[in-house]
């Protein structure tokens, strides 16, 4: 219970008489000596001396002359936050509304002040006077003249159950708000859950309890113990594990129960079921809690995870990070250093020329982190105005500048508990700059036009196709800012330095065009993939997709041929065929046009495996191992 220090003592009199105001003043007096008599002594003192003289609450009195005045102290009073507990209203008060229309209006505006009529009538019961029932809750009254103590023992019984009340409905309305949050949070689950008292009868069921049960909670609720148990027999039997050669985890076999199969289903499901004893304050037993998992479906969860997990980790171990598509010795090498930096909150900087695919990277490190739930925020920091960078990326307060009609949320509060990723970030202002390393450094913004410090949850990459130590010594680029940035660096290499990688990017790119325009293009003809190993790719990975896109959407037969690369191909690259066995209307799986290359080269440069791989622009150590793989060696 509620210290009475904090208890609301507002008392409201209602009089047009000046001498009753006056008497009030006197008989609520708290500094005025008096004495408690009957059993009111022990209800509402916690302690009472032998002679039963106390001092009286302080009480806060509130004045009103006229039915229209003490309507308008309610009104303030409950505006305010701080409502009248008791009000003495006299019947007669000329001229204007008579106390029972102003009790009528009081109870538009409150219905929880606690009323008393004061009435000189001594022949006329409460009821006769006020002739609406409705008005008679919460209502007494007292005859005039009155004796201070009647008025001193009314006043204090009714400004505690007015304070009780108060206190009750605020501990019912959070029971309520409590149960609904209860109620959403089993609603929630995937289990079904039912809670029973000690007789086996319903007290609450969620939404998959009763689904599985096919009824209502009310029609639970009217079942009987014995009901509910045939229910639930008709519904299950014991699972015959040992007959379909099923094996269980499961430390508890008793537990597990087997849904009878319905015609529709072809398969039944497994639970397991649990039953919890709920027991009180005392440790008396209070009913049980019963659930229901459906384990089959975990199962087939747990499996269909287990072969994505397989999937995933070998296509990553050989060609992929995250849909970065590559195998040679760099891209590996790049891949290693994507894995270590997706699972950390280290700033990493992405550097790498146009088109290389620094925005898949960043992409790719947030979707294999422990953020990968939360948002992945870009902020392309050439493409904003400068006018409006600022407020793009920390947000507004309303009425920050001309136009801020609304308060904004920026892009670092929309990446909280995610990403952001700032792609070139060496054309970021100076001024912009030094708040982003404020940000790093505190993990706090400030909107503009306002003044409160929010705290942020990120994690940050940056990404740019610029020299970032040219900038900071060109005094462009923040030295500060760089080594803070640059904490963990990852260089995505151009494609002329990997081109061993272009027959595994070309024929995905392939796959990826061909699926979504709807044509069975099969392959990459052998003349198609010999230009494009030799050409100059200045935009990277980018422009090798955009010539397979168009060659895809030109193409007309189930190989991609040669005359449908892009016109600058076709104009710098020679058509001479490598070698006499690939035909340009041949189809030849890639392996086999990746092996017909390197034998051409290692034949052209006499067996010279340096200046073999210097022709083929890849590394010794790449083409020593595509060697392994195919088998060669320099004597072929």
């Amino acid at each position: 219970m509620e210290s009475k220090e904090h208890w609301n003592y507002r008392v409201l009199i209602v009089d047009d008489e000046a001498g009753i105001h006056s008497d009030f003043k006197d008989m609520l007096n708290p500094n005025r000596r008096w004495t408690l008599t009957g059993p009111l002594a022990e209800t509402f003192l916690d302690k009472v001396p032998e002679n039963r003289t106390v001092f009286l609450p302080n009480f806060e009195l509130l004045h009103a002359t006229s039915g229209e005045e003490a309507q308008d102290i309610i009104c303030t009073a409950k505006a305010s936050n701080r409502p009248i507990a008791v009000a003495y209203i006299d019947v007669r008060m000329p001229p204007g509304i008579d106390g029972v229309e102003a009790i009528r209006r009081i109870r538009q505006v409150e219905k929880d002040v606690e009323l008393v009529i004061m009435t000189a009538y001594t022949d006329k019961p409460l009821p006769e006077i006020v002739r609406d029932m409705k008005l008679l809750n919460k209502l007494l009254y007292i005859r005039k003249p009155f004796a201070p103590e009647e008025v001193q023992q009314i006043t204090l019984s009714l400004v505690e159950r007015w304070n009780i009340e108060q206190e009750l409905g605020k501990k019912q309305q959070q029971i309520v708000t409590d149960h609904q949050r209860l109620k959403t949070v089993l609603d929630s689950t995937a289990d079904a859950i039912g809670m029973f008292d000690d007789e086996g009868h319903l007290l609450f069921a969620n939404q998959h309890y009763q689904h599985l049960f096919d009824l209502t909670e009310d029609q639970l609720r009217r079942m009987s113990s014995d009901e509910l148990q045939a229910r639930t027999q008709a519904r299950f039997q014991m699972p015959k594990l040992s007959q379909s050669g099923e094996e269980t985890r499961s430390e508890n076999l008793e537990n597990m129960v087997e849904e009878i199969r319905k015609p529709s289903q072809s398969e039944p499901r497994l639970f397991y079921r649990s039953i919890t004893p709920v027991r009180n304050n005392q440790g008396d037993s209070a009913g049980n809690v019963v659930s229901y998992r459906d384990m089959s479906k975990e199962v087939e969860i747990q499996q269909t995870k287990t072969e994505m997990l397989r999937f995933r980790t070998e296509r990553e171990t050989v060609h992929s990070f995250g849909g970065i598509v590559g195998e040679s010795q760099v891209m590996q090498q790049m891949f290693m250093l994507l894995q270590h930096a997706a699972g950390s909150d280290i700033t990493v900087l992405i550097s790498g020329e146009s088109g290389t695919g620094k925005e898949l990277v960043a992409g790719a490190i947030h979707a294999n982190s422990p953020r990968k739930a939360g948002p992945f925020i870009t902020v392309n920091c050439a493409a904003i105005p400068e006018t409006l960078i600022e407020s793009e990326l920390f947000g507004h307060e309303q009425g920050a500048f001309t136009g801020a009609t609304t308060k904004r949320i920026g892009k670092f509060e929309q990446a909280n508990r995610g990403t952001i990723f700032f792609d070139e970030i060496g054309d970021m202002q100076w001024v912009l700059q030094s708040k982003l390393l404020r940000v790093l450094q505190e993990r706090q913004i400030q909107r503009v036009g306002g003044t409160a410090d929010i705290p942020v949850d990120i994690r940050v990459l940056t990404a740019t196709n610029q020299d970032l130590e040219a900038a900071v010594e060109a005094g462009t680029f923040r030295e500060d800012l760089f080594y803070r940035i640059a904490a963990f660096p990852i260089a995505i290499p151009p494609l002329r330095d990997r081109r061993e990688d272009i027959p595994l990017l070309a024929d995905h790119f392939l796959k990826k065009y061909a699926e979504k325009v709807k044509k069975s293009i099969k392959a990459i003809s052998a003349d198609t993939l010999r230009l494009l190993m030799q050409y100059n790719f200045r935009g990277n990975v980018r422009q090798l997709e955009n010539i397979i896109e168009r060659a895809v959407l030109l193409e007309t037969t189930e190989l991609l041929q040669s005359s449908n690369l892009s016109p600058q191909i076709l104009s710098m690259i020679s058509s001479q065929p490598i070698s006499s066995s690939l035909d340009s209307t041949g189809i030849l799986p890639f392996e086999e046009v990746e092996r017909q290359i390197l034998i051409h080269a290692l034949k052209v440069m006499n067996n010279n495996i340096t200046k073999a791989a210097q022709a083929l622009k890849i590394d010794r150590s790449t083409l020593h191992r595509k060697m392994k793989l195919y088998k060669l060696s320099v004597s072929n």
